[in-house]
């Protein structure tokens, strides 16, 4: 059995809609299981991969065989392109201003670039032109994974999809990350595939024709976020035409809706057509908020299901609403809303 990491929810979404995967009762949250492997969703960062990664490993390494770790990474040559797929050779780890002793090589013959784990987040270009001399990628997990992988004696792979060709100066590649994270997946899983023979074409998105339409209005981050979920989309068969030509799509041009608005609703539907799931997440997340929502109390979320959190609004004008407020809370279950996102919901 194999354990896929992650270090977000978003970068492993096409893998959690491929396979059946139950959450595992375990210490902590993001650690799921399909017939053939484990995923775990380690979060940002260095310690919290390590804790994680050899916590698995303790517990469930008679079971696992071998360990991989999928994710973005950063470029650091001008060689590598946006959305190239890498198969890491080493990992090396650089901490403030030393680069770590111990570098963690793959058992893979298709390795063909290293990559440095950086414990802080690199944002700024003289950062990048420093680790450059080391590694060809740069990313924030695969060094700790490959060190549990070899304390436990586990063969472990890295693949690496590049989320940007130039890391922009005082910018937070992070957000673009996250808009894009479906593609990313989408492209991750396509290669992943190609292991057990099973090969994928992958094109390349034109420009889509929703931004050109005076019905809707894009801001830079939609556009982003509308470009690569048609990209997946396209990867899964589906052309902008039949889009375009969808039901719901010439609805929301009939409405009164500004094109603000109606903007948001086709990036909603475009998300839930490239990963149904998702769909399914978000009608269970609305029911388990019902008791809140009918004390007029308004709940949000994180739109992308990465984290955890819920912001709560209200308006108390009387000892009458402030009781109606305390029994909705009592009654609401957060670790309904946690279990979730982890995913145990009804299909």
């Amino acid at each position: 059995m194999k354990l896929l990491t992650f270090a977000h929810r978003g970068e492993a979404q096409a893998f959690l809609a491929s396979e059946i995967f139950k959450p595992v009762e375990f210490y902590f949250d993001g650690l799921l299981k399909s017939d053939s492997a484990y995923l775990l969703i380690t979060g940002e960062g260095v310690q919290t991969t390590s804790e994680k990664t050899i916590a698995v490993l303790t517990r469930f390494g008679d079971e696992i065989e071998e360990v991989f770790n999928l994710g973005v990474a950063g470029s650091l040559t001008d060689k590598l392109k946006k959305y190239d797929l890498i198969w890491i050779r080493t990992s090396f780890a650089h901490h403030a201003e030393r680069l770590e002793f111990k570098s963690f090589t793959s058992d893979t013959d298709k390795a063909s670039r290293d990559c440095m784990t950086a414990f802080t987040r690199v944002l700024h270009l003289e950062e990048r032109k420093k680790l450059s001399l080391f590694a060809d990628l740069v990313d924030r997990e695969l060094w700790a994974v490959g060190s549990a992988a070899h304390l436990f004696k586990k063969p472990f792979q890295s693949l690496k999809i590049v989320s940007d060709e130039m890391l922009p100066e005082n910018e937070d590649i992070c957000k673009f990350v996250k808009t894009e994270a479906p593609l990313f997946s989408e492209k991750l899983l396509n290669e992943f595939k190609k292991k057990e023979g099973k090969t994928v074409a992958v094109t390349v998105a034109a420009a889509p024709h929703f931004i050109s339409d005076k019905d809707f209005y894009f801001t830079v981050s939609q556009e982003r976020k509308l470009f690569s979920t048609l990209e997946g989309l396209r990867l899964r068969g589906m052309n902008e035409d039949l889009l375009l030509a969808d039901p719901f799509v010439r609805s929301l041009k009939e409405t009164e809706y500004l094109p603000k608005e109606r903007t948001r609703l086709l990036l909603l539907f475009l998300t839930e057509k490239l990963n149904p799931i998702s769909k399914i997440i978000r009608e269970n997340i609305e029911e388990s908020l019902l008791p809140l929502k009918e004390a007029r109390i308004q709940a949000t979320y994180d739109n992308d299901f990465e984290e955890d959190w819920l912001n709560l609004s209200f308006r108390i004008q009387s000892s009458r609403d402030l009781e109606r407020v305390k029994n909705a809370l009592k009654i609401f279950s957060y670790e309904d809303f946690k279990n979730i996102l982890n995913g145990q919901i009804d299909v």
